[in-house]
């Protein structure tokens, strides 16, 4: 039998450091890390623990499971929750699921390294992230491929990558994007973010020619989607700076 002075037992949890990315809000983010791998982010180590002994050999590995706090998400939970992959209709269980409305807000994610700074602090640059910035982390790990990589596992209700939709720039907003200084990496980041088609999923079939607003570094991206034969296409209309 379990102890059952843990069985209700509290466990407090303290922030090492906080995340600064290309996603200053939350609306928009792949739900999945590694699905925009052309976002940029940092992990900026907070005191006592941006010692540079603390990542001493860490150079070394080329991804890194991070520990966070779903801190944006409300401290309710609820045992059912709708996936996204499932129309955002159908519920299952939350422990079946990677929803962000968990008992403890805990989350996890598997990022790329590019790069260990310690010249002021301890500062990581990372790709492929999926964190608003913001987010709260309370571990790193590295990640081990030969431990933790399974393809042959199930994947339940989620077996493939989500499908990618195309995604199209107006003549306007192409032009402002081409004399933004950072338009060429901003237009690869807004395809692979609207390629993850970030619309609610039950109201993606009554939001044709609506305009949506994502918020990408510093700028909003207005988009509609635009529907031809039965196809879906993302049209990026409007560039706007914030």
């Amino acid at each position: 039998m379990p102890d059952s002075s843990f069985a209700a037992a509290h466990f407090s949890l303290t922030s090492i450091g906080v995340i600064e990315s290309d996603y200053p809000d939350k609306f928009g983010i792949p739900r999945q890390p590694g699905l925009a791998p052309a976002a940029r982010a940092t992990l900026v180590l907070t005191p006592p623990h941006n010692d540079a002994l603390a990542v001493r050999g860490l150079e070394a590995f080329s991804h890194l499971w991070l520990s966070f706090i779903f801190h944006q998400s409300p401290e309710r939970w609820t045992p059912l929750v709708r996936p996204p992959r499932l129309g955002g209709n159908a519920k299952v269980g939350v422990f079946a699921s990677r929803s962000t409305h968990r008992p403890n807000r805990l989350g996890l994610s598997l990022v790329e390294l590019r790069r260990v700074d310690t010249t002021q602090g301890v500062r990581l640059e990372l790709a492929g992230c999926d964190l608003v910035s913001g987010t709260p982390v309370v571990d790193i790990k590295p990640y081990l491929p030969w431990a933790e990589a399974h393809p042959e596992a199930r994947s339940g209700f989620a077996p493939q990558p989500p499908e990618a939709c195309p995604v199209s720039f107006s003549p306007s907003a192409a032009c402002d994007l081409a004399q933004h200084p950072g338009g060429e990496s901003l237009m690869l980041l807004i395809t692979q973010v609207l390629a993850q088609d970030p619309r609610p999923a039950y109201r993606k079939n009554s939001t044709a020619d609506r305009l949506h607003g994502v918020r990408l570094r510093d700028i909003d991206v207005r988009f509609r989607a635009v529907i031809h034969n039965n196809a879906t296409t993302l049209e990026v209309v409007a560039i706007v700076a914030v």
